[in-house]
């Protein structure tokens, strides 16, 4: 009987016996493959792919910041022009809103509506005086109906030929007999070159440069056209609307 030696043969670099037990381990040229790829999965970026993240980094931070610094300056400069021109509508509106609440009783001496022009030698300061009712007063517990005049003043520093006048409101709480004086005083507009009141029966015949006075006609006019004359940094509108009062005519 002839005996034939079995060598152990080698599968995926794992020994194994004859007997199917593993031994040996890994081969040298297997181990060196291993830690080629492991070497390769932990490498990072070189130095000068770093510097060219932190180059392309620089420049789009630089190019956003300028943007951003551009559009800021834009917004500064732009802000006063637009703040004092929103204003000046919001005055507009509420002096509309005012003249529409108009509150009148030809019986009663101390509800007028008066309105008085004034020339200058750059446009118009007309004044208006009015009882007029006033959304929400019951709710605080305060007179409904209340005196309201517009006017323009001339700013306590400055020139108001150069700067402009401003705009109030007065406010009585209480209707007397003596129109156009007491109450609160308040600011409602800055740089308001010119204000004009013109009155009208049928929108066709204006009344301006004699004003309005209830105490003369007893009626009221049907329309009140309103302009004035704003300066919007280095320029001037003109803004205008119309009002009809009456809405509360007995």
């Amino acid at each position: 009987m002839r005996l034939i030696a079995k060598m152990p043969v080698r599968s995926r670099g794992i020994f194994r016996s004859t007997q199917g037990e593993p031994g040996g381990g890994l081969s040298r040229q297997d181990s060196r493959c291993l830690r080629g790829r492991r070497s390769r999965s932990r490498a990072g970026l070189t130095l000068v792919e770093l510097a060219m993240v932190i180059l392309i980094m620089g420049v789009l931070f630089a190019m956003m910041f300028g943007v951003f610094f551009r559009a800021s300056e834009i917004a500064r400069e732009g802000s006063p022009p637009a703040e004092a021109r929103q204003r000046a509508m919001l005055a507009l509106e509420n002096m509309r809103t005012a003249i529409n609440n108009t509150y009148y009783m030809a019986d009663i001496e101390r509800l007028v509506f008066y309105g008085n022009s004034k020339r200058t030698g750059t446009g118009s300061m007309d004044e208006l005086t009015f009882a007029s009712v006033v959304p929400g007063a019951e709710e605080s517990g305060t007179p409904e109906v209340r005196e309201v005049s517009f006017y323009l003043a001339a700013p306590d520093e400055g020139s108001a030929a150069q700067d402009g006048y401003i705009l109030y409101r007065r406010e009585d709480q209480h209707v007397d007999e003596y129109p156009g004086k007491g109450g609160a005083h308040y600011p409602m507009a800055e740089g308001i070159l010119s204000l004009n009141f013109k009155y009208s029966y049928n929108a066709k015949t204006w009344y301006d440069d004699e004003g309005w006075n209830t105490k003369k006609n007893a009626a009221l006019p049907r329309l009140v056209q309103i302009e004035m004359i704003v300066k919007v940094g280095n320029a001037k509108e003109r803004l205008e609307t119309l009002a009809s009062p009456g809405l509360y005519i007995n």
